[in-house]
C-alpha cells in the first residue's frame, strides 16, 4: 500500500467554506444570549472541518489531543494540561480525493475523512492522536498516521474485553500509563495523581449536566430538538470542559424558562450511531417525521460513567470505572446481555419503538442490530433499520420509511 505524504495545506482544498475564526478565549460562547444563538453557533463550529475551537486554543502555545471515537479516558489528557477533543470524522463538509488512496472501499465513512482531514492539514494543531483499539479500522488508522503524521505523537490504547479477569483493572491501568507517557512526550505536563482526581470532578461535573439535558429530553421532549440537544452536547467534545459546563448551566436555566410544546410525535429509542455520527440533516429529519428521540447512542463520550471516586488511586480508578461501566454497545462483547438491555432501555424511556441508525460497513453495530431484533420482535416492540454515510445527501427514500414507520404506530 502506498501511502500520500503530506506536504501542508495545499495538498487538499478547504472546500469552497471559508474556516471560522474564534477568539483565544472562545468568547463567542459566552455571549451567545440564548439556546437558540448557542446552537447556530454550534452548528458552525461542526460543520467546520477545520476545527476552529482547536486552533483558537492552540493559539496561545496551548496544546490539543485528538481523540477517536468510542473511548478514550479524556480525563487523562485534560489533567496533563492538554486539551481533549473528540474526532468524529469530517461530517458532510469534506470532499473525500485523497484517503481512498490508503483505505479500501468498504470501510466506513469516519474512517476515511478522519485520515481526510490529516491529509488535508487540517489536523495540523493538534500534537497527538489516541485511538482506541475498538475494531480493524480504528487499529489500523493509527498505524497510518504515525506514518502520515511524523511529527505528531500516536497511540492505539489497547482495551479489555475480558470483564471478569482480576489482572483486567490492572492490565488497563498500565495501559493508562503507557498513554500517559505519550502525553507527556506530545508536551504534557508530568503525571500527578492529584490533578487526575481533579479532572476527574471536572469530568463527573460535565458527565451530570448532561444526564440532566438527557433527563429533560426524556420527560419533556417538546422542550428541546434532537438537534438542540444533539450540537450542545457536540461542543462537549470540542470545547475546554469548563467553558462547555458554564454553557450547560445557562441551557438548564433557560430550559427552566422554555415552554413543553407538545406535539402529536411517537417516542422513539435511537440505537446504533455511537462513534460515526449521522448528519445534521439526518438528526433534524428523525423529529421532523414525528418522532420524540427519548434515548440516543449519539456521543457516547459523555455517558460511559454516571460518577467515578477519585478515590487514593484515581488513575486505577479511572480503569475500574471503565470495567464496570453499564454501557453495553458493540465495541464491548457482551452479547448474552444485549437484548435484555435494549428492552430495558425502551421500558425506561416508555418508547413506541425503536429507529436503528447505523453507519455503513460498522460490523459492531450491524452485529448488534441481530441480537437486539430478536428481543424486540419476542416483544413486539415495532422497530426500523436505516444506515447511513457522512457525506449523504438525499433523504427522499429514508423521509418516506420514516413516515411509514410512525404512521405504523400511530395508527396501529
Amino acid at each position: 500500500m502506498t501511502l500520500l505524504a503530506v506536504t501542508g495545506p495545499e495538498v487538499g482544498s478547504l472546500d469552497a467554506m471559508v474556516p471560522l475564526e474564534l477568539s483565544d478565549d472562545l468568547r463567542e460562547f459566552a455571549r451567545a444570549s440564548s439556546i437558540e444563538e448557542l446552537t447556530k453557533l454550534a452548528r458552525e463550529v461542526v460543520l467546520d472541518p477545520s476545527y476552529p475551537t482547536v486552533r483558537a486554543w492552540t493559539r496561545g502555545g496551548r496544546g490539543a489531543v485528538g481523540c477517536f471515537p468510542v473511548y478514550t479516558p479524556q480525563e487523562l489528557v485534560h489533567a496533563v494540561g492538554l486539551l481533549p477533543v473528540s474526532l468524529h470524522g469530517g461530517g458532510e463538509s469534506v470532499e473525500i480525493s485523497h484517503a481512498d488512496a490508503a483505505l479500501g472501499s468498504f470501510l466506513c465513512s469516519i474512517s476515511k475523512s478522519t485520515l481526510e482531514l490529516a491529509l488535508t492539514a487540517r489536523l495540523a494543531p493538534f500534537r497527538a492522536f489516541v485511538f482506541p483499539y475498538i475494531c480493524d479500522v480504528s487499529r489500523n488508522l493509527e498505524g497510518i498516521f504515525s506514518r502520515l503524521l511524523p511529527g505528531a505523537v500516536t497511540h492505539m490504547l489497547h482495551l479489555p474485553q475480558n470483564f471478569q479477569s482480576p489482572a483486567t483493572v490492572p492490565f488497563l491501568t498500565a495501559e493508562y500509563r503507557r498513554l500517559l507517557a505519550k502525553l507527556e512526550k506530545a508536551g504534557g505536563d508530568p503525571y500527578r495523581p492529584e490533578r487526575l482526581a481533579a479532572s476527574i470532578e471536572l469530568f463527573n461535573q460535565q458527565r451530570a449536566r448532561i444526564a440532566e439535558l438527557t433527563r429533560t429530553k426524556r420527560n419533556e421532549p417538546g422542550k428541546l430538538t434532537l438537534t438542540e440537544s444533539y450540537l450542545i452536547r457536540r461542543l462537549g467534545a470540542l470545547l475546554p470542559r469548563e467553558v462547555h459546563i458554564q454553557l450547560l448551566d445557562r441551557v438548564r436555566t433557560e430550559l427552566g424558562e422554555r415552554p413543553n410544546r407538545a406535539k402529536d410525535s411517537i417516542r422513539v429509542l435511537l440505537i446504533g450511531p455511537f462513534c460515526e455520527q449521522p448528519t445534521l440533516d439526518l438528526i433534524d429529519l428523525v423529529e421532523q417525521v414525528g418522532c420524540y428521540i427519548v434515548d440516543d447512542e449519539l456521543l457516547q463520550l459523555h455517558r460511559w460513567y454516571d460518577r467515578i471516586e477519585p478515590g487514593d488511586d484515581p488513575l486505577s480508578s479511572l480503569a475500574a470505572a471503565y470495567v464496570e461501566s453499564p454501557v453495553d454497545i458493540g465495541v464491548r462483547a457482551a452479547p448474552s446481555r444485549k437484548g435484555e438491555a435494549i428492552l430495558r432501555r425502551v421500558e425506561a424511556a416508555q418508547a413506541q419503538g425503536v429507529i436503528f441508525l447505523t453507519a455503513k460497513f460498522c460490523e459492531p453495530a450491524l452485529e448488534d442490530v441481530v441480537l437486539y431484533r430478536k428481543a424486540l420482535d419476542r416483544q413486539g416492540i415495532p422497530y426500523l433499520h436505516l444506515e447511513f454515510e457522512e457525506r449523504s445527501t438525499s433523504y427522499e427514500q429514508t423521509r418516506l420509511q420514516l413516515e411509514t414507520f410512525v404512521e405504523s404506530i400511530l395508527f396501529d
